[in-house]
This record gives C-alpha cells, structure tokens and sequence, in this order.
C-alpha cells in the first residue's frame, strides 16, 4: 500500500517545484495541447496534486465540469485554494470504491509510478472514463533519485501502451517528449548541483489520449 504519510509530508516541498519548475510546466502545456483536440464537458485530474492544471483548464475553458481527487489531504487543502469551484476529494485509486465517479477526460500526470498496482489503477480509471484519458509517466531508469520520491517504475512508451491495452484502453496517440529536460545527460547533471541550485524536474514519455 502507498504511504500516504510520505505524501502528506513531501507536498509542502513539492507546491512550488509543481508551480513553477520547467517540466511541470511543460507537461502541463502537452495536456493543454492534448485537450485541444477533444470535445468534453467535465474533467477529473487523478492526483491533481496543488491544483495547478485544474486552474488553467478552468481558465481555458470555463464551462466545464471540474474534479480533483487526490491521496494526500496536504494536497488536496492547496488545491481547495486555488479551486473553490470545484469538486475535490480524497480517493485511495487502489482501494476506494471508484463505481460513482466519471468525466469525459480523465487526466493522469506522473501519477502511475507512484502506485504499487499500476494496472489496477488503469482499470480503475477505465471504469471512470466516459470518453479520452490523458496519461503521462516518467521515462528512463530508475535510480535512487526516483525511488526517493516513491516511484515505483518507470515506462518505455511501448510499455505504456501495453499496459493500458491490458486494461481496457484503445490507444490513439502515444509519443515520448521532455528532451532536454528528461535527456541523460541533463537528468545527471541536475542531480549533481546543490540542492538549492535546481527544482526537481521529470517528464516523459507522455501518452495522452486513449479511448474509453
């Protein structure tokens, strides 16, 4: 099981780094993009973290139906700043009862590796998805760094793509991004640099949109 006490403590250090560090940022922009492409009138975000994603699709597009779940109250009280209008609540996505909980688009950023169970949580937001689900997970191996932060795994895209087949999904668009920010040589050097000097940064691949 995911220790929810690890969350609940890292998210106070993790506000700004998810507001305003460069991949974050990107990713966001890569849903944002994604989401263009699709009709939809409601949106849940599946570890929406601080709120920072719900806020821009609220902004883009203001009359669509908003959620937010989340395994860490920490998170989920930021979240609750930034979104009033919205509807978010704490949801363990391996364990609690998902049978009463759907959007058009389900949106899943760097949420994956953090589960013990990724295909279960797959079918779980298979189960929730009324028409396009938005995936991103980190790439390349897993070091000390990643398991720090509680990954669990890393994806190669053909990995993604299995394993969201397994679970129910038909795939339409599946490609890797991040370069520079996710590239070998940057990933290093950043882990090399005092602490103080850098914001954590992970990105790709990405596999937005599968069918429900």
């Amino acid at each position: 099981m995911t220790d929810k006490a690890f969350y609940d403590d890292i998210w106070p250090a993790w506000r700004d780094m998810q507001r305003y560090a460069p991949a974050p940022r990107y990713l966001r922009r890569i849903v944002m993009r994604e989401l263009s492409r699709l009709s939809f009138k409601s949106v849940l975000d599946v570890g929406c973290g601080e709120g920072t994603l719900l806020k821009i699709i609220a902004d883009r597009y203001p009359d669509v139906e908003l959620g937010g779940c989340e395994f860490s109250e920490t998170a989920i009280a930021y979240c609750r700043q930034q979104l009033p209008q919205a509807r978010v609540f704490f949801l363990d996505l391996l364990e609690d009862d998902v049978s009463g909980i759907s959007a058009d688009v389900i949106i899943s950023v760097q949420v994956l590796e953090h589960l013990p169970d990724d295909h279960g949580a797959l079918e779980r937001m298979r189960a929730m998805c009324r028409g396009y689900t938005i995936v991103s997970v980190p790439g390349g191996q897993l070091d000390d760094h990643g398991r720090r932060n509680g990954h669990y795994r890393h994806y190669t895209k053909q990995d993604l793509v299995a394993r969201m087949e397994r679970a129910g999904f038909r795939v339409v668009r599946a490609f890797t991004c991040g370069w520079p920010m996710h590239s070998l040589v940057y990933r290093q050097l950043m882990r090399r640099l005092p602490k103080s000097a850098v914001a954590q940064s992970a990105s790709a691949p990405t596999m937005p949109a599968s069918d429900c």
